[in-house]
């Protein structure tokens, strides 16, 4: 059994740009559920976040050092790493194939692993929506090592064989109706050396200053994404965030920015990577494929990349 609140607050901008913040809440059982007032301040920080960014300027087009937090990290992979690692994408010619012939070679920093087990129902006490017992092809859920200390071990397989791999590792997954393929759980993203979370911050403006970039840029809250996989167009991303803030290197306070979406390709990411937190950030959503929907987890540490582009996002500037 599944149960999810969805709290959303909308405004628009003075330049017709609309806005929206987002939370929800993935539980299995009634005990679960967040009490009233969880919710009631939810809501207020919901409303005060479209508020501050009614008045946030637009964006800038930059490249630099970023830092991830924990939830958007994990949404980060989800959307440009684990969509590749799904089997059926292996033997597809027209898919781009990115990873296809890398097993055994090194995909991320040496000080990443890369799981996905939809075994663990709870992390810290919070329900983790990507769990379940039994895939959709009849095969138990187990742990799946898919990067060890960077290097890539095998891809998320459903009955349909993979090469060199012959029998699933239990992730044939689908939304009634649909065919089922290879989907992710829980990813889980873990680093073996990290830094206090309270440092990101410095580390952040110390690679700021490092690069004599104005500033760098933090991202709370990304709600999404896709990222093109077949060979018809570029091997890119397009990640959307939500809350992202400029940390200046001068000591100015933050700024609040909107408009700006993660563009780039997934190798040139990942070589970025220099740091690590020490907390695991939790997403819980959904993920919309060939498949269907499918309740998915993805979990990681907030991570400093030295070098991370945002564009300016296309948006709906309609009246309302």
């Amino acid at each position: 059994a599944r149960i999810r609140i969805m709290l959303s607050a909308t405004g628009q901008a003075e330049d017709g740009m609309y806005l929206e913040r987002f939370h929800s809440f993935d539980v299995f059982g009634p005990d679960d559920l967040p009490e009233p007032d969880e919710l009631l301040a939810t809501a207020r920080r919901l409303g005060d976040e479209v508020i501050a960014l009614r008045s946030a300027p637009v964006a800038e087009p930059y490249t630099g050092p970023a830092v991830l937090e924990g939830p958007a990290a994990g949404v980060f992979f989800h959307e440009i790493f684990g969509h590749r690692l799904e089997g059926h994408r292996q033997k597809d010619d027209i898919e781009g194939q990115t990873f296809t012939q890398m097993v055994g070679k090194k995909i991320l920093p040496t000080f990443l692993d890369v799981i996905d087990d939809p075994t663990i129902s709870r992390l810290n006490g919070r329900p983790l929506n990507g769990h379940y017992f039994v895939d959709d092809e009849a095969v138990r859920s187990r742990p799946t090592s898919l990067v060890e200390k960077g290097v890539l071990e095998t891809f998320l397989l459903a009955r349909s064989p993979v090469m060199p791999f012959d029998k699933s590792n239990g992730h044939g997954r689908r939304e009634a109706g649909h065919q089922i393929v290879a989907r992710q759980g829980n990813l889980i993203v873990r680093a073996r050396h990290t830094i206090p979370e309270s440092n990101m911050r410095d580390a952040l403006i110390a690679e700021v200053k490092r690069q004599d970039k104005p500033y760098g840029l933090w991202f709370t809250d990304i709600q999404g994404g896709y990222t093109i996989t077949d060979r018809s167009g570029p091997q890119a991303f397009k990640v959307l965030p939500l809350m992202v803030y400029r940390v200046y290197a001068d000591g100015r306070p933050d700024e609040l920015v909107r408009g700006a979406d993660i563009v780039g390709t997934p190798l040139s990411a990942f070589e970025t990577i220099a740091l690590a937190g020490d907390e695991p950030g939790i997403f819980n959503g959904v993920c919309g494929a060939e498949s269907g929907w499918v309740p998915v987890s993805a979990v990681s540490p907030s991570l400093l990349l030295t070098k991370l582009e945002i564009e300016r996002g296309a948006h709906d500037r309609s009246e309302e």
